[in-house]
């Protein structure tokens, strides 16, 4: 069997991560039968990752990485004459389509933060394994507000923190009760919450030069 260059045989292990997680769980997300998905020896594992663990987080950044795409492809096709509310809608509606594909997938997201979370019980305040999603969803807000020609009012790492709740709130009651309708509807709200936030840049740049 040729060998399978690192990072292939990291990708082909994350792929196998999620894909078990999706059809056992969690508590099926054994490092044996996460190789025999992949149909690999249980040794590539060890060779690719530290650990079990630091798979799951790569699992875990595999299904933001997606999710930022898609995010991404909703603000680069809304226009600045959308305004601000407008662009965000685009890109928070991405997020609920990518839901409804993918349903299998984000639930196996939910279980891994939520295994990250339970190790963290003890510990004190920090963003844990949400660190990567607040900072995604940061840059993406920066994207959006430069696209509608606004700027923030309050703190971005504010208004990410917010978004992420939001977001895991889409999907925990999207996935119990699949109304994509009223899924898209608390996107929008959102998004008009956020927007009312910002305003033009042109109000902001006054006050920058005198400082």
């Amino acid at each position: 069997m040729a060998r399978i260059p690192l990072e292939e045989r990291r990708r082909l292990l994350i792929s196998a991560t999620l894909t078990v997680i999706e059809r056992d769980g969690m508590a099926g997300a054994t490092a044996r039968r996460i190789v025999q998905e992949a149909q690999m020896p249980l040794g590539a594992l060890h060779y690719a990752f530290d650990n079990v663990e630091a798979l799951l987080t790569a699992a875990a950044d595999e299904v933001t990485a997606a999710e930022r795409l898609v995010a991404e492809q909703g603000l680069v096709e809304a226009t600045r004459t959308e305004g601000l509310a407008g662009v965000l809608a685009a890109g928070l509606e991405g997020y609920v389509d990518l839901l409804v594909a993918e349903p299998g997938r984000e639930l196996a997201f939910l279980e891994l933060m939520l295994h990250a979370s339970r190790a963290r019980l003890a510990s004190p305040p920090a963003p844990g394994r949400y660190a990567g999603a607040y900072r995604m969803v940061g840059e993406l807000l920066s994207q959006a507000a430069q696209a509608a020609g606004r700027t923030w009012g309050l703190p971005l790492e504010e208004l990410s923190r917010h978004t992420v709740s939001v977001l895991d709130g889409i999907t925990t009651t999207w996935l119990a009760d699949h109304d994509t309708d009223a899924a898209k509807a608390t996107a929008r709200f959102h998004a008009r919450a956020l927007a009312a936030t910002a305003a033009p840049v042109d109000h902001q740049e006054g006050t920058s030069d005198a400082h």
